[in-house]
C-alpha cells in the first residue's frame, strides 16, 4: 500500500514539474489530477495520526500547496526555539530553527527562504506565519513553507484560526500536543520531583479509545467540551495534577499509592466514552522518565 502511494506521489511531482515547465496544458494537468485522485481513493486509506493537530498540519499541506507545516514555540526564559509538531520533509527543520528566534516572534513576518537543493540549484520558498499564542514567557506560531504560486494565504489563515480555536480554551500547561516534550513534560517532571520528597507517588495514564470516531459528528467544539469534561473528571478522581497530553491521552499524578483505579466512566451527551488506565508507582527520581515514557506509549 505504501509503495502504491509513493508511485502516485512521484507521478504528481512529475505532473507539477511538466506543468511548471510548460510541457503540458492546464487542462491536461487537471485531468491527470483527477486520475491520481481516483487512484488514491481506490487504495485503502493509511491509518490516521492519533494526534488531531498533526492531522490538521498534514491536511493543510495536502490542500494548500504547502510542503511543510509546523507548530513552533519560543521560550523567552532560555531563548529556546522548538519545532513542537510538524508534517513535511525534515530538510526544512534546521532552517526554521535558525529563523524562528526572538526577533521572529516579536513581530511575526513573512519571509522568502533561499534553500539550496544542491550546489547548482537554488529554489525560493515562501514562509508564512500566524501567531497562536503570545505572552512574555511563551510564544507559539503556526508556520508553513511553500514553493507554489497556488498557495492561498487566506486558506493558511483559516487553518491557523482553526488550530487557535482548538487550543485556545486550554491552560498553558495543557496546550494539546504542542510542546509536550519541552513545556508540559518538564512541568510534570517537576511535580513528580516535588511529590517524591514526601514519599512514593502514583502515575496514571488514561487512554481514551477512539474519541474522534465516537464524537466527531458533533463537531470540533464538542470535542473541546468532551476533553474539558474528561479532565475535570480526572481532577475529581486523582487531584489537581491532571494533564491533557492529547485528545485521547491524559496523565495524572498523586501520592495515594494504595488506590489502584482500574477504570473510569466518561459520559458526554449521554454517550459513554470508553477508556483504559495504566497505573505505576515511582519511588525515586530515576523512575520518573521511564514511567512517563511508558505512559506516552500507552494505548
Amino acid at each position: 500500500m505504501k509503495n502504491d502511494f509513493t508511485a502516485i506521489l512521484k507521478d504528481i511531482q512529475q505532473t507539477i514539474a511538466s506543468f511548471s515547465e510548460g510541457q503540458i496544458s492546464f487542462d491536461e494537468a487537471l485531468q491527470k489530477y483527477h486520475t491520481y485522485k481516483e487512484s488514491a481513493l481506490e487504495i485503502k486509506s493509511q491509518p490516521r495520526h492519533e494526534n488531531y493537530i498533526l492531522n490538521v498540519l498534514a491536511t493543510h499541506n495536502a490542500l494548500n500547496f504547502s510542503l511543510f507545516s509546523a507548530i513552533v514555540t519560543y521560550t523567552a526564559m532560555n531563548s529556546k526555539t522548538v519545532i513542537s509538531l510538524y508534517h513535511g520533509p525534515d530538510v526544512f527543520v534546521q532552517p526554521l530553527y535558525s529563523l524562528c528566534n526572538h526577533t521572529f516572534f516579536s513581530s511575526l513576518p513573512r519571509f522568502v527562504l533561499d534553500y539550496t537543493v544542491n550546489q547548482n540549484v537554488i529554489q525560493n520558498f515562501s514562509l508564512h506565519s500566524s501567531s497562536l499564542f503570545h505572552s512574555s514567557e511563551l510564544s507559539i506560531a503556526f508556520v508553513a513553507v511553500s514553493s507554489s504560486s497556488f498557495f492561498s494565504k487566506e486558506s493558511f489563515l483559516r487553518y491557523a484560526a482553526h488550530i487557535k480555536a482548538f487550543t485556545g480554551p486550554l491552560g498553558i500547561s495543557d496546550i494539546i500536543s504542542l510542546d509536550v516534550p519541552n513545556t508540559t513534560l518538564k512541568y510534570i517532571h517537576q511535580v513528580c520531583s516535588k511529590l517524591l520528597t514526601k514519599g512514593p507517588c502514583s502515575l496514571y495514564g488514561i487512554y481514551i479509545i477512539s474519541p474522534f470516531s465516537t464524537l466527531s459528528h458533533f463537531g470540533l467544539h464538542s470535542l473541546n467540551e468532551a476533553s474539558a469534561l474528561i479532565k475535570n473528571t480526572l481532577i475529581e478522581n486523582f487531584g489537581q495534577y491532571s494533564f491533557a497530553l492529547s485528545m485521547n491521552l491524559y496523565l495524572c499524578i498523586n501520592t495515594n499509592i494504595q488506590a489502584d483505579i482500574k477504570s473510569l466512566t466518561f459520559t458526554y451527551r449521554d454517550i459513554s466514552i470508553p477508556s483504559k488506565i495504566y497505573h505505576t508507582i515511582i519511588e525515586k527520581e530515576a523512575d520518573i522518565i521511564p514511567a512517563i515514557t511508558r505512559i506516552l506509549h500507552f494505548h
